[in-house]
């Protein structure tokens, strides 16, 4: 297959992929909607908590922007501020 010949129309102008498992996870297609939700809601019930967890923890530091060693080297406070707003 020649990739970088794009007047040949009947090969596919494409590099090879690969979409099986990759760290557990695979590529799924539904018929609608409402078999995708539950598809969805299956997979978060056979999570245990512990790692349902761990996912949203992971997910609000990507939002943050901050890796888990940077929290782990962060300073620890030891008193609390309470702001008074009148």
């Amino acid at each position: 297959m020649d990739y970088d010949n794009p007047d040949n129309k009947q090969e596919l102008n494409e590099p090879p992929a690969s979409y099986g498992a990759m760290h557990g996870m695979k590529l799924s297609v539904f018929k609608s909607w409402e078999e995708a939700e539950e598809a969805a809601a299956k997979a978060i019930s056979l999570q245990s908590p512990v790692e349902r967890i761990r996912e949203t923890v992971a997910l609000i530091l990507r939002v943050y922007g901050v890796t888990q060693e940077e929290l782990n080297n962060r300073r620890k406070k030891l008193h609390i501020k309470i702001l008074r707003y009148e």
